[in-house]
């Protein structure tokens, strides 16, 4: 396709409503997206802006809650977090800083976003919007989108306590009971489960790499759960980028994705710790209430944060928030807590004021291979994340993409509060050198040699665990503790590596590394069943033990379930008959201390099942209450997993395979709790499948979008992916500019516009 001039945006759509946006610059390119982006998931991206200008209760009242990405809490929470933490101020410095093609995109973008909204009906707009508030999007929100990914963990931390670490006794408030909503503790909603493997040079068959990217994403979406969706699109600005894949949080540019040369996959950081804490020394009784940093009284300014709210009475009212702030940003009122001394605390979070991620992505967009990839992701770190990425020269490698803590093993120990119990980031809040801050207070960035990143020619392979075990058949050295915790001698307060208690999908990831390792090269079909032979890994490891238990002692009804049990494939296939009581037994038994994990987060330490005579009687009655849950919402015992896990597309049924990610299942479904209907919805798991590699020195893409193109419209194309899924298949993405030209094309639109590609 040729651009007839440069102001003109041209938009082919390919099968399964997928939008291929060639321009010939970068605002008119950001036009094209932005207006695509708008027809497909307008709803998503207006809730989005909104959650992050911190305006929810100003439409939806303070006391309801609301998901933003995956941490569910109150709209008031929310609203006063991202307005403490995303202040207009620094919204605009982070603009400025961007690169000019960045920013001429993103200008583009919005332009792009509004002008959909402006050439739709009033019937249009409600039917798009589904009754949900629509905005006049913004370039703030664009950059507001990447800001967030380095702030949104410590709402985990102080989400609950915001309010009431507001000041007492001026225009702001009052005591917050624990009975309050805004007190609950901010929840994670459906855990985390993207895989990545990137098998390299030396042991594929053929030319190039082989790279599998499974980000995991939400499937449903209502106007308070602003979770993660995916959106597949591909850009092109003729000889100066050509780049395509998948995004999600309204963020503009692939984060999962490839080029001619690249190919690469996104995985929460799970196991980085991205910020400190500081424990201050506060007096607030006097006039003038102070901290004390290195021994000198330093008075407490005070911060005032406004939220518009709809109150009960049917008005909008303005709430005035004030806060203490000290050198170290606000501080925070947290109560006694695992790991968590009770006392005022402030955060010394590197991943702040931080837009650069967008900088980050379309410099990588651009790389020519592995290294290149590596090195735009490292000199422009600014989304928390970690990257899988592959070549077509065979090289491969794992880097984190975000922003942590310089401080090593020895700094955190020397500035750790005198507490044992208290986590290992943790430190004392009086002492300036323990603040990890430079002349001007702004957190200090840590230099790339600090990271670890891993370039090789073997496998990759990543289930959001640390830089550990992520190169197969190899051990990483020990890098600071913000990156995992894997030392024998760990400190009380630290995690286990991965930040989790409970992680079977690392230990099944190696299993299949080393399963496949064994016999020949790897090859494209091997690198799919990693994900589509859905194995059980814990049925795999523990069911034989679980088997053996009771003798002729068990009830007649724990006897049928292990009848059932034994005849079960170990499989979460659509006809696996076992799958849904296993399912419901297992979320039983990781609610006991049964469970043991090696504290290294070794894989190939593998987990333990505790089964002794005196702990017997809770394994049987963990599997008749999960008999009893079945037969009480109308299920056999031996129900097919298909039956229960399923989507509804035109009128139609497609029963589903995958699992939960407490299973150890790689193709991870993790669902909502059961009912009669079977399983309402699907909280996380496998939605894009991404596999790259290269043939005849050209990239060859397999894909699939298994919850579909567009927010809440029945689609031929989401039916027809559903149905893919539902039968292992992916399908041929065209790419090339040959494949383009030869390939159905289901619709086309040409934006043209003048000077700024306004159509």
């Amino acid at each position: 396709m040729k651009t007839r001039d440069e102001n003109q945006v041209e938009i082919r759509w390919t099968e399964n409503d997928v939008p291929h946006i060639e321009a010939g610059n970068y605002e008119c390119l950001g036009y094209g997206y932005g207006y695509v982006h708008a027809r497909d998931r307008l709803g998503e991206l207006s809730g989005q802006a909104i959650a992050l200008r911190g305006e929810r209760s100003k439409y939806y009242g303070a006391d309801g809650f609301s998901t933003i990405g995956f941490l569910k809490t109150t709209n008031l929470n929310s609203d006063l977090m991202f307005r403490m933490r995303l202040p207009d101020d620094w919204v605009r410095e982070e603009s400025e800083k961007l690169g000019r093609n960045t920013r001429d995109y993103i200008r583009g973008y919005v332009n792009g976003l509004n002008d959909y909204v402006r050439d739709l009906s009033d019937e249009e707009k409600e039917r798009l919007s589904a009754g949900e508030p629509l905005v006049t999007f913004e370039t703030a929100d664009v950059i507001r989108a990447a800001m967030r990914f380095g702030i949104m963990k410590e709402l985990v931390e102080i989400g609950p306590y915001i309010v009431s670490s507001a000041v007492k006794g001026r225009k702001a408030g009052s005591e917050v009971s624990d009975y309050s909503p805004h007190a609950k503790p901010v929840e994670v909603e459906g855990g985390f489960g993207s895989n990545a493997w990137a098998y390299g040079g030396d042991v594929v068959e053929g030319e190039g790499a082989i790279m599998l990217g499974n980000p995991h994403s939400a499937w449903k979406r209502t106007p308070h759960q602003q979770r993660i969706y995916m959106h597949q699109y591909h850009l092109t600005i003729p000889g100066e980028l050509d780049v395509a894949g998948t995004s999600f949080l309204g963020f503009p540019l692939p984060m999962t994705g490839y080029n001619s040369d690249v190919s690469w996959s996104i995985l929460d950081a799970a196991s980085v710790t991205p910020y400190v804490l500081q424990k201050m020394q506060t007096d607030l009784s006097g006039e003038q209430p102070f901290y004390l940093m290195d021994g000198e009284k330093k008075p407490l300014s005070v911060r005032a944060v406004s939220v518009d709210v709809l109150e009960n009475s049917g008005k909008v009212e303005t709430r005035i928030y004030e806060f203490f702030e000290s050198e170290l940003g606000f501080i925070y009122k947290l109560p006694d807590r695992p790991g968590k001394p009770e006392g005022w605390y402030s955060i010394t979070n590197p991943g702040e004021k931080n837009a650069r991620g967008l900088d980050q992505f379309l410099n990588a967009a651009k790389a020519t291979s592995t290294r290149e990839f590596v090195s735009a992701i490292e000199h422009n770190r600014g989304i928390l994340c970690q990257l899988v990425v592959a070549d077509r020269h065979g090289d491969v490698a794992y880097v984190i993409a975000g922003n942590v803590p310089p401080v090593t093993d020895e700094e955190m120990a020397e500035c750790h509060i005198d507490d044992e119990t208290a986590a290992f980031n943790v430190l004392d809040g009086t002492r300036c050198r323990c603040s990890f801050r430079d002349s001007g207070n702004r957190p200090l960035q840590a230099p790339v040699s600090f990271y670890p990143t891993v370039i090789s020619r073997g496998i990759i392979h990543n289930t959001n665990n640390s830089y550990k075990f992520t190169e197969f058949g190899k051990v990483q050295p020990d890098y600071p503790s913000v990156f995992g915790q894997h030392k024998a001698d760990h400190q009380i307060g630290k995690h286990i590596a991965a930040g989790l208690r409970y992680d079977p999908r690392l230990e099944m990831s190696a299993l299949r590394m080393k399963e496949i390792s064994l016999k020949s090269f790897i090859t494209p079909d091997k690198a799919l069943q990693v994900i589509f032979d859905n194995r059980n890994y814990v049925a795999e490891r523990f069911l034989d033990d679980i088997l053996a238990l009771g003798g002729q002692s068990v009830s007649e009804k724990a006897g049928r379930g292990l009848t059932v049990l034994r005849k079960w494939d170990r499989k979460n296939n659509p006809d696996s008959r076992g799958a849904l009581l296993f399912h419901q037994f297992w979320n039983r038994i990781v609610q006991t201390d049964l469970l043991k994990v090696a504290g290294s987060g070794d894989p190939e330490a593998g987990s333990k099942l505790e089964i002794t005579a005196g702990n017997e009687p809770v394994i049987i009655c963990a599997l008749e209450n999960a008999a009893d849950d079945l037969t009480g919402l109308g299920f056999t015992l031996d129900e097919p997993w298909g039956n229960a896990l399923y989507q509804t597309a035109e009128g139609a049924r497609i029963s589903l395979h995958g699992g939960s990610y407490q299973e150890g299942l790689l193709n991870g479904e993790m669902p909502a709790p059961l009912t009669e209907a079977g399983f309402p919805h699907i909280l996380f798991g496998t939605a894009y499948i991404q596999l790259a590699r290269w043939e005849n020195e050209s990239i060859v893409v397999d894909a699939l979008l298994s919850h579909g193109q567009r927010d809440g419209v029945e689609t031929s194309g989401r039916t027809a992916q559903l149905t893919m899924f539902s039968n292992k298949q992916l399908y041929r993405i065209p790419f090339l500019p040959q494949e383009l030209e030869t390939t159905g094309i289901t619709g086309s639109l040409c934006l043209a516009g003048s000077g700024s590609c306004v159509g």
